[in-house]
């Protein structure tokens, strides 16, 4: 078996290579995608919002065009992309979204789509409340003012700079994540709201944490955070009505995606003082351009897209993918195969068949 292993500025080849080694002893490709941290970046979040076809097919996937298996990150993985190797089984990919993946493709070709769940859970949950208490406390705010020379003591929310004990926390979305969150902040005495419409009572088996309604969770919480997945049908989840349903003491956290929250409404509630302010890692244009409105704000936290970048997230990434990986190589249960159905297929059972022999 061949597998190519198609690396980026955050996971390189080298790094997919030592962790495909745990399949056995396989021919093994090592290259790169985009190396530069910027670019990939922006790649990135061009794909994630149109699609991997938005990206040329990489030379590398013609040059290699009898690999088995691709492992990677960031990459593109459009029809054109999968159409470039003669027999393609696996794709596989070391995060829990699979944007730059055309899976219904992949379904149709007869090729598996692995990706990795949780990789950076820890990293983004713990972000989250790092998040949540910087904007509330003001403490970038202060930082900032000392390097300025100055000493601040007086913020936009001075009136009612919050203690978390007591508070109520909205969670939209109540996957790995938001759990992780929910437990986490178990330890600050708060009660936690939870939106989540594919989550059923039964399964909030956490104490302090509530299934409610969207307006509940909107109108009742002093923080809402998200951590919901973006789709066409979520897109601006939060808007304008939104909004306006919360207190005016209330804080908004977005560690997930950018196309969640509608930038342009949430900029007119935080400059109108609707509500308290707003902590945001993730934006629809990365860098974010110099002239954005937030940058004009006082009341909002911004950071670079690094919840989820931790030295840890992105060691295990590439072995925990290996792993789930080796499990639908030794036909055992797999849990992150992000089309299931495709193990009906007659190529994919004859391919596992001969594995198996």
């Amino acid at each position: 078996m061949k597998i190519l292993t198609f690396g980026d500025a955050m996971i390189s080849g080298k790094q997919f290579t030592e962790a495909a080694r745990l399949l056995g002893d396989h021919e093994i490709v090592t290259t790169d995608w985009e190396t530069d941290w910027g670019r990939l970046q922006n790649r990135r979040l061009v794909i994630e919002q149109q699609g991997p076809a938005v990206e040329e097919v990489p030379a590398v996937f013609r040059e290699n065009k009898d690999a088995d298996m691709v492992l990677g990150l960031f990459g593109p993985f459009s029809a054109d992309g999968m159409d470039a190797f003669d027999h393609l089984k696996l794709i596989g990919v070391a995060r829990a979204g699979t944007e730059n993946v055309d899976v219904k493709a992949a379904t149709q070709r007869g090729i598996i789509v692995v990706h990795v769940m949780g990789r950076n859970a820890q990293a983004v949950s713990d972000f989250t409340i790092g998040l949540m208490l910087s904007e509330s406390r003001n403490i970038s705010r202060a930082h900032l003012s000392i390097k300025n020379g100055e000493w601040r003591k007086v913020f936009s929310n001075s009136d009612y700079i919050p203690e978390l004990k007591g508070k109520k926390i909205g969670i939209v979305g109540f996957g790995y994540i938001g759990r992780l969150v929910a437990k986490k902040l178990a330890g600050f005495d708060v009660q936690i709201l939870v939106y989540d419409p594919y989550v059923k009572a039964e399964s909030v088996d956490m104490p302090g944490v509530t299934l409610v309604g969207k307006e509940t969770l909107f109108a009742e919480s002093d923080f809402i955070s998200i951590h919901a997945r973006l789709t066409e049908e979520n897109h601006h989840f939060v808007s304008h009505a939104e909004l306006s349903m919360m207190k005016p003491t209330a804080y908004l956290i977005n560690c997930a995606r950018s196309g969640l929250i509608d930038t342009e409404a949430l900029v007119q509630a935080l400059s109108e003082k609707k509500i308290a302010g707003a902590g945001l890692d993730v934006f629809d244009i990365e860098p974010i351009p110099a002239d954005h409105p937030l940058l004009a704000l006082d009341n909002v936290t911004l950071t670079t897209h690094i919840a989820g970048t931790t030295s840890d997230a992105l060691t295990q990434s590439p072995y925990l993918l290996a792993e789930e990986v080796k499990k639908v190589l030794d036909g055992e249960k797999a849990n992150w195969i992000k089309n299931p159905e495709v193990l009906e297929h007659p190529k994919v059972k004859e391919w596992l068949t001969l594995l198996k022999s």
